[in-house]
């Protein structure tokens, strides 16, 4: 039975390669072949002219017909998450998918709502005040600075609309920052800043089935941020250490809302009082460091496929080493003695990842700026989540 993966980003890259693992014919769904995964010797480039809405839905179609059979399907971005959501009705019939129902991915999808949501189910999260309009700004006098503001929709983030998160160190720089974001963005969410450094913002990735049962759990740590403290996965390994309490947490998350299918969350241990708090959960596809899971042993892709077909999937020995997975040659960290370190893009026996970033994003186009000026990106469509 084939997969099909929707989104060519770094994440989808380690997706493809952890689902090439059972062997099946795996399809790339992308605007652009010019894409992390789009060069991966382990799947079959499909064009789609956007990355969401009808025009991907009716990709998602012509696909199925085209195979001839129900695929098990992949989502690795918010956008193509809540494309198919709300589509439900087209694509179930065509494909072997779960997530949770529509009314909890919405709920999650936006940070508003999952601040509402966590507080009312007692899940741990930083205080926070939502703003959906200018009177609302009036409730940061209720919060204690630093604050961190987001915007509610993590979409307007991958379209360049508004920025990812911004850290204000007063409440009237706080204040300026939300004036500015409303402009852009219909709603934002204003947390207490959780003191600490990159080290202790941690993560659990995992799948559950169609009634909920947890597949498989993975617990991270992220090493290096980029930007660091608001950004994305730099640098990352396994985090044993605390995994009984994060397993523990992000089971009650997972009771808590009824959760099917793939997803994370993302942790940060509160310096001051040594409480992980819950920072924003990934619902409905794979998250940007998905492939550490896979390289410590725990094939999160592959089991939700197996468990999509009514099969069981073998369970996979874990690495002989401590195993770190970064984004890409240019970060570093301090690793533990022996730790093996995996770059997003390479692999020896998938190569072409690693030539077409490194050869053309990396080297090609410095040179391009220095002496030409910037030259056109065909590599856009990897923007982090």
């Amino acid at each position: 039975m084939p997969a099909v993966v929707v989104g060519g980003t770094l994440n989808a890259l380690g997706v493809v390669r952890s689902l090439s693992r059972g062997g099946m014919k795996i399809y790339l769904l992308e605007t652009t072949r010019q894409c992390a995964a789009g060069w991966s010797r382990h799947c079959s480039y499909v064009p789609t002219a956007e990355p969401d809405g009808s025009i991907l839905v009716e990709a998602l179609v012509g696909l199925a017909a085209r195979i001839g059979c129900r695929p098990v399907l992949i989502l690795t971005s918010d956008q193509s998450v809540n494309c198919v959501s709300e589509h439900r009705a087209e694509i179930e019939p065509l494909y072997r998918i779960s997530m949770p129902p529509r009314a909890v991915v919405r709920a999650l999808a936006d940070k508003i709502s999952f601040q509402a949501l966590a507080e009312r189910e007692g899940l741990a999260v930083p205080r926070g005040a939502c703003v959906a309009e200018a009177r609302d700004i009036e409730r940061l006098e209720t919060l204690q600075p630093p604050l961190v503001l987001k915007p509610a929709d993590k979409t307007l983030v991958l379209k360049g609309i508004v920025e990812r998160a911004v850290r204000a160190e007063t409440r009237a720089g706080a204040r300026r920052v939300a004036a500015r974001m409303l402009a852009r963005a219909p709603g934002i969410i204003v947390q207490e800043w959780v003191d600490g450094p990159d080290t202790e913002i941690f993560f659990t990735l995992f799948s559950c089935d169609r009634e909920g049962k947890p597949l498989g759990m993975f617990a991270g740590r992220k090493l290096v941020c980029e930007p660091p403290a608001l950004g994305t996965t730099a640098v990352c390994v396994a985090a044993p250490e605390v995994a009984d309490e994060l397993v523990a947490l992000t089971l009650q998350f997972i009771a808590r809302v009824g959760y099917r299918g793939l997803g994370s969350l993302e942790f940060k241990r509160d310096a001051r009082t040594g409480r992980f708090l819950i920072i924003e959960p990934t619902v409905g596809r794979t998250d940007w460091q998905e492939e550490i899971a896979t390289l410590c042993g725990v094939n999160l892709p592959l089991m939700t496929y197996f468990s999509e077909l009514g099969e069981h999937c073998a369970a996979v020995s874990g690495a002989s080493r401590p195993i770190a997975w970064r984004s890409s040659a240019g970060y570093r960290a301090p690793l533990a003695s022996g730790t093996r370190t995996f770059d997003g893009f390479f692999r020896w026996s998938d190569p072409l990842p690693a030539v077409y970033y490194y050869g053309y994003e990396r080297l090609l186009m410095r040179l391009c700026r220095k002496f030409w000026g910037p030259p056109i990106r065909v590599f856009s469509r990897d923007a982090k989540e």
